[in-house]
């Protein structure tokens, strides 16, 4: 079993299994490896269970020429005239651009300046709406997992959260907002999330069934 450990500036240690079967532990560098090695054996069970679980798991299928965008795959058209410019026709599922979007570079970076645009914006949104305070709002390149929030109100998303659908992206959000009030994993958490995210277990199903191959 292959471990990968990641050091930033989380509150508290994550333990992530990867479809491929590696286990990643994200903690600060506060925590010796020893320490986080000694977890992971505790941990063992239901690392097992995950790694079983991605073996059985459904696909999400997306063929060449397509792309996954908030929870559906659209085709991608090439229309030169377009230049730079990215058009969506949801009820055709088409998108077009000037740009080859089947490109993986030029999809990726599309990708990130997608999710720049809708997760900031959903995010003070919903925090304003809630009464939550952050500092910041990040996107960036976290395989390891979906979002986390730092000890100083940093919030931080991974880019391919906008392929995600709508209340997923939704769910995810509102569950880093709710770190900024209860850094664990409580049972005040889990019920605070629910108050204002009530079928975040869907969400968190749809991750489960679906998320190693976004």
């Amino acid at each position: 079993m292959r471990i990968v450990i990641e050091r930033r500036a989380v509150r508290r240690v994550w333990i992530t299994v990867q479809p491929s079967g590696q286990v990643v532990v994200l903690a600060s560098p506060r925590y010796a490896e020893r320490t986080l090695l000694q977890l992971v054996a505790k941990h063992r069970q239901w690392i097992e269970r995950q790694r079983q679980r991605y073996r059985t798991m459904g696909r999400l299928i997306v063929s060449p020429g397509e792309l996954l965008y908030r929870g559906k795959v659209y085709r991608i058209v090439q229309r030169k005239r377009l230049g730079s410019d990215v058009l969506l026709y949801p009820h055709r599922r088409i998108i077009a651009s000037g740009e080859n979007l089947d490109d993986p570079e030029i999809q990726r970076q599309w990708y990130r300046n997608e999710a720049e645009r809708l997760v900031r914006r959903r995010t003070r949104q919903l925090a304003e709406r809630y009464g939550f305070h952050y500092a910041a709002v990040k996107i960036g390149d976290y395989r390891s997992a979906w979002g986390y929030c730092s000890r100083d109100g940093v919030i931080a998303f991974d880019w391919r959260i906008v392929k995600v659908p709508p209340q997923v992206m939704e769910y995810l959000i509102l569950h880093e907002l709710v770190h900024t009030d209860v850094p664990d994993h409580s049972s005040r958490f889990w019920r605070q999330l629910e108050r204002i995210c009530p079928d975040y277990r869907d969400a968190i199903e749809w991750l489960r069934t679906y998320g190693r191959w976004v």
